[in-house]
């Protein structure tokens, strides 16, 4: 009884925030960044397709099931590069589908570094079927769909050692109003700002094992700060192995009062692993162990990557490293 209390309350606490959190949130962050950072549009310096699969929370019907697939090349002028990306996440009787189109201008400051900024135009789908109306005659069942566009900016300083990125994919706080709800319309739900700052050095030699440490920070309004801590192996230039930890988790306490207090806890362990199939596929799996106390409804969340270099732009000039990728 106790599980399915805990549950029921961890799912009001995501839904109940309406948008307060609303970007997908990923263990595999530093494969596929475009989906936070659209000036990381074309960092690989080749025509690259890239996709994400995550089914979090394995046990618990209504579960979040989310996925990425994104396209990003460099243009025949090489100081422009450009991105697609296709997103989906599923919750409960929430599913929503995302489309961001990228573009980055990018500033080589010396042979190894550049800076990119970027633009992002995006155009949200959501479909909730949550929603109640209370009218005259009573509670009548009211879904709600809409189509959102919004834009987003971001930065990135990056090289084939190190990067440091923020953005704010969503600059437009846009409010989903239905009059249904009462007479003069409600707001039942809003986009808020998300600000997400990130950041990776690989230190070791160049034809030897690297550790590679990544930190990602996550704000948004009406939420609690998450930050997460990933450190990584490179051996032989071709496996990545890593751990790493996601803060936050717990949005009750013990007692069953909602508090959604910080949680020292933290919400998950991360163990990771990444390989290069072949010289043109590389595929990654994540399994998150949960430790705040969903725990003992879920055995965890799991993760899947593939990612798919199709190839230099044409007329790219510059030359990058075989696996620039490191990031």
């Amino acid at each position: 009884m106790k599980n399915k209390f805990l549950l029921v309350f961890a799912l009001l606490c995501l839904t109940k925030a309406g948008f307060a959190q609303q970007d997908i949130s990923l263990s595999m962050y530093m494969f596929n960044p475009l989906f936070t950072n659209p000036a990381t549009a074309g960092y690989q310096d080749r025509q690259w397709l890239s996709g994400i699969g995550r089914y979090q929370w394995v046990g618990i019907e209504g579960a979040p099931k989310s996925g990425v697939i994104s396209y990003q090349t460099p243009l025949k002028n090489e100081n422009l590069a450009i991105g697609g990306l296709v997103k989906y996440d599923a919750l409960g009787l929430m599913k929503n589908i995302g489309l961001d189109l990228s573009f980055a201008y990018r500033i080589r400051l010396d042979e190894k570094t550049r800076l990119s900024l970027g633009l992002m135009a995006s155009l949200f789908s959501l479909n909730d079927s949550r929603a109640s109306a209370v009218t005259g005659s009573g509670t009548t069942d009211a879904s709600i769909s809409k189509f959102l566009p919004n834009f987003g900016a971001g930065a990135y300083l990056f090289s084939n050692k190190y990067f440091i990125g923020a953005s704010v994919p969503h600059i437009l706080n846009l409010k989903i109003a239905d009059p249904r709800f009462d007479s003069v319309g409600a707001t039942f739900s809003k986009v808020y700002n998300h600000f997400f700052m990130s950041a990776g050095y690989v230190f070791g030699k160049e034809n030897g094992v690297k550790f590679k440490p990544t930190a990602f920070l996550k704000l948004a309004q009406n939420s609690t700060p998450n930050i997460d801590l990933n450190a990584n192996l490179l051996l032989q230039e071709r496996f990545w192995v890593g751990l790493g930890y996601r803060s936050g988790g717990d949005v009750i306490n013990e007692s069953g009062v909602f508090n959604q207090f910080p949680g020292v806890r933290g919400e998950s362990v991360i163990a990771m692993f990444k390989m290069m199939a072949t010289s043109k596929l590389e595929i990654g799996y994540a399994y998150d162990y949960p430790l705040s106390n969903l725990k003992t409804s879920t055995s965890g969340s799991h993760e899947i990557y593939v990612g798919m270099d199709l190839g230099k732009a044409k007329s790219t000039r510059y030359v990058s490293p075989r696996y620039v990728h490191y990031f």
